[in-house]
């Protein structure tokens, strides 16, 4: 189900953004990575918008999405973005397809 979402969210978020999104190097590149794949099942894409924003995007269940951004923050240390001031931001993957806007549903500092 994940994979169809994916393929269907691909064709029709057709934003600047994701369009044009840069590659910072490998070991940006593998997080994007893991967030993408069957791995991590509530993440249904993700993106590095800068060195420090990482962005997730998942279905958005009117909580607040702060526990999963810490979640991520864990991931990143463990694959040594430890001490870097990465800023990670949840975003709601309907509101960006349906509408082009990037809402924030959860966020966290890493330390």
């Amino acid at each position: 189900m994940k994979k169809v979402l994916m393929i269907f969210f691909a064709i029709i978020l057709t934003t600047p953004a994701l369009i044009h999104a840069e590659s910072f190097g490998p070991e940006y590149d593998k997080i994007v990575t893991f967030f993408q794949g069957q791995t991590e099942p509530e993440a249904l894409d993700a993106i590095w918008e800068s060195k420090i924003v990482f962005k997730v995007a998942v279905m958005d269940d009117g909580k607040s999405r702060d526990h999963y951004a810490n979640y991520v923050c864990g991931i990143l240390y463990n694959e040594g973005f430890r001490g870097q001031g990465v800023e990670v931001k949840i975003i709601d993957i309907e509101k960006l397809a349906y509408k082009n806007k990037w809402v924030t549903v959860g966020k966290a500092a890493c330390e």
